[in-house]
């Protein structure tokens, strides 16, 4: 990925997220975590979400190294966050809860059972999500604004 896109990647990154508070972390991750219960359509989201994250992870590397920063840190870091670690266990639950009513959708044995699965694992989701977007929001609000 050359300099300009990545610069250009962060900027219209860092435009989008400006106005944004922990309701808005909390919807724009749902909405993503919605769409991966739905089975098939859910992994191919999956994938777009993870590869539209590591675009924005690459670019914010690359800006990092080229710039005369000394602090140079991986942002594959952040998955080791509290909201980080919240999010991979939400879209893993979402995804693998969507495989489930694939399996059963095929065999025909999706039950009322099956659908308050699915309507307790969207909460817990909910609630984790909620959670994280929370302390991200709370980890954004404490970064110094010059560094």
């Amino acid at each position: 990925m050359d300099e300009s896109f990545s610069k250009e990647l962060s900027k219209n990154f860092i435009n989008q997220i400006r106005d944004i508070d922990e309701f808005g972390i909390f919807f724009n991750n749902l909405k993503i975590a919605l769409v991966m219960f739905i089975p098939v359509i859910g992994i191919v989201m999956g994938t777009i979400s993870g590869f539209s994250t590591g675009l924005v992870f690459n670019s914010i590397m690359n800006i990092s190294v080229t710039s005369n920063n000394n602090l140079v840190l991986n942002p594959l870091i952040i998955f080791l966050t509290p909201f980080g670690v919240l999010e991979l266990i939400s879209y893993g639950l979402a995804i693998s809860r969507g495989g489930i009513i694939l399996m059963e959708l095929v065999k025909r044995k999706f039950t009322r059972k099956s659908l308050l699965y699915l309507l307790l694992e969207i909460a817990i989701v909910s609630g984790l999500l909620f959670a994280g977007a929370v302390i991200e929001w709370m980890m954004i609000e404490n970064i110094p604004r010059k560094l």
